[in-house]
């Protein structure tokens, strides 16, 4: 009995011949999702140049020539007393601080603006993107929680340390996003103990003629200056 096998090899050398070809649209999938870094504490302390340093740099070279415009005046500089036979009194001399920090800072400020300049050189060198506007809408940004906490400084006045603290803390944990029972049941436990170790127990100085206060009664009203 004779197999035939024509019909067979003729179709796997078709199957053969023919190539697998899938074609793909790399605008059909987009991963939105950045690559995770792993955290490393030698970056706590790594320092380099990015995006928006040339603009800080400006920035901070306009609040030291403004801190030497009034140096004379603020620091005590107009009223100073050298002729003094001791150096040490001398030493205690309100203006001395601060002009140290002046003849640290002025040197400092334009040697790094000297760097941000040459790096940005570097940067339009390479054609690396700038992302200034970027970075710059990041700061004003943040301009946002610096009007919460002024805020809450406010509100201190008002409801009193403890109050505006649990408040503000379990606000600024919703603000950030999260938002389930357990980071909001964490966030009132954290900010209760901080009142308790700061006010409670060290007994940390915070405004006293709270508002609220003036509602309770004579005992409790003494008892939550004190420790609360």
């Amino acid at each position: 009995m004779k197999l035939n096998l024509s019909s067979d090899n003729d179709f796997k050398s078709n199957v053969l011949e023919k190539k697998f070809s899938v074609k793909t649209s790399s605008s059909q999938i987009s991963c939105i999702i950045p690559k995770e870094k792993k955290f490393k504490v030698e970056n706590l302390f790594e320092f380099r140049r990015i995006t928006g340093d040339l603009t800080l740099s400006l920035v901070f070279l306009l609040f030291v020539i403004f801190l030497f415009l009034n140096f004379n005046t603020e620091s005590g500089w107009d009223t100073r007393n050298l002729p003094q036979k001791r150096v040490g009194k001398i030493l205690k001399q309100q203006w001395v601080g601060p002009l140290l920090c002046m003849v640290i800072l002025i040197p400092a400020t334009f040697i790094n603006l000297y760097e941000s300049f040459k790096a940005l050189k570097k940067s339009q060198r390479l054609k690396i993107p700038n992302k200034i506007q970027y970075e710059i809408s990041q700061w004003i940004r943040s301009i946002e929680f610096i009007v919460y906490f002024l805020i809450y400084t406010f509100a201190i006045e008002i409801f009193g340390y403890l109050i505006s603290t649990m408040i503000f803390a379990n606000f600024l944990t919703f603000r950030l996003g999260y938002r389930t029972k357990k980071w909001i049941l964490t966030s009132t436990i954290c900010s209760f103990v901080v009142v308790i170790i700061f006010r409670s127990i060290l007994q940390i100085k915070t405004p006293v003629n709270i508002w609220l206060y003036k509602y309770f009664p004579e005992n409790i009203e003494v008892f939550m200056k004190i420790y609360f």
